[in-house]
C-alpha cells in the first residue's frame, strides 16, 4: 500500500494532466454529440446520436471519478500511512556543458503546389466517385445567394444521408437538410439560402449512413460564400 501511495504522490501531477487532456477532449465531444441529438432528423440519426453522446458522457464520469480518487488517496489517505514519503527528486546541474556532436536545426521548405495537394487530400476525404459525391459545389467553388447542392448518394442498403455546413476553423456543424432515397448526380434536396451568411471559407459535409446504422466516412469540400 505505501510503495503504492509514494508512486500516485510521485506522479500526481502528470496523472491530473493526463486527465484534464482526456475531459477536455471528450467534453467537445460530448457538447457537439447533443448538438447532434437535438438537430437529429430521422428514428436511427437521434438513436444513433444518443449512443454517441452516452459513451461520451460514460468517459467524462469516470475520469471525474478517477480524479476525485486521486485527489482523496494522495491527500488524506497517503498523510495516515507510515512509511509514505516523497521519493527523492534528482537535480539538475545548471553549469555541466552539453557534449557530444552538435547538429544542425533541420529547415523545412513548402510549394504552393505541395499546398493545394494537401488540402484537396483533407477536404476530399471519404468522397468516392459514383458513390459519395458533390456534383455542386466541386471544391473551391464561389456561390452566392439561394443554390441548390446537388451531388451522389448511391451505397448498397442506404438507411440515410444529411449535408451540413461549417465555417473553416469551427468544428460544429449545422444539419441543412437530410433524405433517404438514392441520388445520382442530382438535388440533394431542397434549396439553401447563403443570402445572410458572413462571406469567406466554408466545408460542406455529406454523411452517408447505412441500413445497420453504419457510418461511411464523410465527404467534405470547401467552398467559399460571397455576398449576393
Amino acid at each position: 500500500m505505501a510503495k503504492l501511495l509514494q508512486f500516485l504522490i510521485q506522479f500526481e501531477f502528470l496523472f491530473y494532466f493526463v486527465i484534464a487532456i482526456v475531459l477536455f477532449i471528450y467534453l467537445r465531444k460530448l457538447l457537439n454529440a447533443g448538438k447532434q441529438w437535438k438537430l437529429a432528423y430521422f428514428g436511427i440519426e437521434k438513436e444513433r446520436a444518443q449512443e454517441i453522446f452516452t459513451q461520451n458522457l460514460t468517459v467524462v464520469v469516470t475520469f471525474l471519478l478517477m480524479a476525485l480518487g486521486l485527489f482523496t488517496l494522495t491527500t488524506f489517505v497517503a498523510p495516515s500511512v507510515p512509511g509514505v514519503q516523497q521519493l527523492p527528486t534528482a537535480t539538475v546541474d545548471l553549469t555541466a556543458q552539453p557534449s557530444g556532436t552538435a547538429y544542425s536545426t533541420p529547415t523545412t521548405s513548402s510549394t504552393t503546389t505541395g499546398f493545394i495537394a494537401t488540402l484537396q487530400a483533407v477536404y476530399g476525404q471519404g468522397c468516392i466517385p459514383d458513390q459519395i459525391n458533390w456534383t455542386y459545389p466541386r471544391p473551391g467553388d464561389t456561390i452566392k445567394g439561394i443554390v441548390v447542392l446537388k451531388g451522389t448518394v448511391s451505397v448498397a442498403s442506404l438507411g440515410y444521408y444529411k449535408y451540413e455546413f461549417s465555417p473553416v476553423g469551427n468544428e460544429s456543424w449545422t444539419t441543412i437538410a437530410a433524405g433517404n432515397q438514392p441520388v445520382q448526380n442530382d438535388a440533394l434536396g431542397g434549396s439553401w439560402d447563403t443570402s445572410e451568411f458572413t462571406p469567406g471559407d466554408y466545408l460542406l459535409r455529406l454523411v452517408v449512413t447505412d441500413a445497420k446504422n453504419a457510418e461511411y466516412p464523410p465527404c467534405i469540400v470547401q467552398i467559399k460564400i460571397t455576398a449576393p
